[in-house]
């Protein structure tokens, strides 16, 4: 029963979520002062218009905006646990640095692609915050933005796991979408890279599809 109630809370959280931000005053997602969803100062001490290059694997490339810890990881809480969904556009448009970054070397021009997200934790939120994500960085910097992978089935949520359960947690999760064109190239977008297992499921499921040059970006990263 208190289960139930607490999914009926976040649900009834969710789906007001949109309204609250259009009537309430604007706060900060990290500071929480009113007037801006990123104010000024917050925007100047945390979002960078120089990504962290960040170890990429068996990735091109593969680059973030800063540390989870502090700023970023406060804004994407507030983004995600909050329900401020219109964090996503100021935190995607501020990726697009971090996009270039990792692109430069791209033989063809990039596509978006969110990783997608968790469909239980998607009901739950009531939105996507990844596509969110990629959806505003695609406008910013004039990128076209592709849902192309799509979660085969649920996982268990990665915080707290150490680095080879995250990896057998996402082995086989995803899947490229069927009868799609395939772009050349490929921007992988994600809130946070720790580990890199879900960016190697994601990039996996893309290259058995036949995408050979795949990148990533995530907001932020977690030491």
């Amino acid at each position: 029963m208190r289960t139930f109630s607490l999914q009926l809370q976040l649900l009834v959280r969710s789906a007001a979520a949109p309204l609250v931000e259009l009537l309430a005053p604007p706060r900060c997602g990290i500071c929480e002062c009113e007037g801006a969803l990123l104010c000024a100062e917050c925007r100047a001490e945390w979002i960078s218009d120089r990504a962290v290059a960040l170890p990429a694997g068996n990735l091109s490339a593969a680059a973030a905006l800063g540390p989870y810890e502090g700023g970023l990881g406060a804004a994407i809480r507030t983004m995600k646990y909050g329900g401020v969904q219109g964090l996503a556009r100021e935190l995607g448009e501020a990726l697009v640095p971090a996009i270039k970054q990792v692109s430069a070397r791209a033989a063809f021009q990039v596509t978006l692609v969110p990783i997608p997200t968790d469909q239980g934790r998607v009901h739950e939120r009531g939105f996507d915050h990844a596509a969110l994500l990629a959806t505003a960085a695609g406008a910013a910097a004039h990128l076209p933005v592709r849902r192309l992978l799509a979660r085969v089935r649920s996982t268990e949520p990665l915080h707290g796991a150490t680095r080879s359960a995250r990896a057998l947690i996402m082995q086989g999760a995803m899947s490229c979408r069927e009868d799609v064109e395939l772009p050349s190239a490929v921007v992988l977008v994600d809130d946070i890279q720790t580990s890199g297992a879900t960016a190697r499921e994601a990039a996996r499921a893309l290259r058995v599809a036949g995408v050979r040059w795949i990148a990533v970006v995530s907001v932020a990263y977690e030491r």
